[in-house]
């Protein structure tokens, strides 16, 4: 790989390349653009370089009533009804997350018909943010993989090599926000959907606490391990958009960490030993030196995990197959199960084998899914007594351990697993590029509930590396 560069580059006169929210909202309340302003923006890059150009095909569907619902929320700003920092900013969805009024498909054929009667609750609450739902995003199908291609959409092509793939499962949101064909972007993450798309594409994803957002109206991969999350392109959007997902931090939360240097413990086992993964662990200890070089306490954390500890508690298998049928029995639809998807030959050569592994799995007494939830709480005291132990406020390691790989190519998941079978809060940090070009993001772990203090650490994280 070539040092990359950004192919969605900006259109001549482009009002929205690579702006804030905040420089968004300051315009529009200075009168220099309008939310309508901002809607045609970001549909004329769409049309510039996700529909031709570099053609990242990272845009599955377009909302048909943008444009008026930027218009009612021009309205309501003339009135001096601001609903809050997301009042009249486009925001795109992954489409496996329930919008009123269009498809939403999780990227399969078999499901380009559904269309759900309400929103999801995350875009009901970005709604009454202010928010305009802008469209949905293209995901890897039905949320089984992280190569980011399906039946309904085809490829998506990673933002800054056309040749590679942009992670996944939401790789569609990641390119989105990484070419500015959004403000932002809502993605999900059951292990790792959110965190590798953002190192590859270099935002910034967070995976919340188990249960901290609802997922209802989001096409289910594992109930136990799915979540939804903000991807954005900078630390300040990103946390704009968590808290209007989740509302102000509690008080207890709000106090955390209040002074002194930060204390971070890095897992070696989740630093790469292959050749390209030598070169992503070496770019992410050498971002934590500068780290610790202006102050943090940056140590080994006494935790024994492996890759086989970790994929023998992921609990997807078990999940996938009745939650789905769940999902489709009063959607209307001629499949009603992944039986009925896979016995009409709609999915994607690439997805089709894990989906029929995954659909002949039978655990008639539940005894499998028991033990490896006894796995997945093993793990996750484990990691909270490593936490403890060494007084530390968060672990750090890369969110992917590898490049991502050509077109067609298989990729090795990375990291994810560890904070989706513990059910802690996880936070990719983008941290640019290794002198080969390779993409890599820093993932922050921390306790439950702890998505404000992980925000607050990427912060001076930042200043220092900027610094």
């Amino acid at each position: 790989m070539s040092r990359p560069s950004l192919l969605a580059g900006p259109l001549p006169g482009d009002p929205v390349f690579g702006r804030s929210m905040a420089e968004l909202q300051a315009a529009m309340a200075a009168g220099s653009l309008s939310a309508e302003d901002l809607v045609r923006g970001y549909l004329a890059r769409i049309a510039a370089h996700d529909q031709s150009g570099p053609a990242l095909n990272a845009v599955l569907a377009l909302n048909g009533r943008a444009l008026d619902e930027a218009a009612a929320r021009d309205a309501q700003r003339k009135r001096g009804a601001v609903l809050g920092p997301l009042h009249g900013i486009p925001i795109l969805f992954k489409d496996n997350i329930d919008t009123a009024g269009m498809p939403t498909t999780a990227g399969s054929l078999a499901l380009a018909q559904r269309r759900p009667p309400r929103d999801a609750d995350v875009v009901r609450r970005l709604r009454e943010a202010g928010a305009i739902v802008l469209g949905k995003t293209t995901l890897h199908e039905l949320a089984c993989g992280i190569t980011n291609v399906s039946s309904l959409s085809g490829r998506t092509r990673n933002a800054y090599d056309a040749e590679r793939v942009p992670g996944g499962s939401s790789g569609g949101s990641a390119v989105a926000v990484a070419s500015s064909f959004a403000a932002a972007a809502i993605g999900s993450d059951t292990s790792g959907s959110i965190r590798i798309p953002a190192a590859f594409n270099q935002v910034w994803g967070l995976r919340p606490t188990a249960g901290r957002c609802s997922t209802a109206g989001v096409v289910p991969l594992s109930p136990t391990l799915d979540t939804v999350g903000p991807m954005a392109r900078s630390l300040v959007d990103l946390a704009v958009l968590w808290a209007a997902m989740t509302g102000p931090a509690g008080a207890e939360e709000s106090a955390r960490r209040a002074g002194g240097a930060w204390r971070v413990g890095t897992l070696d086992a989740l630093f790469g030993a292959g050749d390209a993964e030598r070169e992503v662990s070496g770019h992410a200890r050498a971002a934590l030196a500068r780290w610790q070089a202006h102050g943090a306490r940056i140590q080994p954390a006494a935790l024994a995990l492996d890759d086989a500890q970790l994929a023998a508690a992921n609990i997807t298998g078990y999940e996938f197959r009745d939650a789905l049928a769940h999902c489709l029995r009063d959607a209307g639809l001629p499949v009603r199960s992944l039986a009925d998807i896979l016995e009409g030959a709609h999915p994607h050569p690439e997805v089709a084998a894990l989906l029929r592994e995954r659909d002949a799995l039978r655990d008639p007494d539940g005894s499998g899914r028991e033990a490896v939830l006894g796995r997945m709480q093993a793990i996750r005291g484990q990691v909270l007594a490593a936490l403890e132990h060494g007084a530390l406020d968060l672990l750090a390691y890369p969110s992917v351990r590898g490049a991502p790989v050509l077109l067609g190519e298989p990729q090795r998941g990375g990291n994810g697993l560890l904070a989706a079978v513990t059910g802690l809060p996880a936070l990719s940090v983008p941290i640019g590029f290794t002198n080969s070009g390779i993409p890599v993001g820093l993932e922050l772990l921390g306790p439950a509930g702890s998505e404000e203090l992980l925000l607050r650490a990427a912060q001076r994280f930042e200043l220092c590396a900027a610094g």
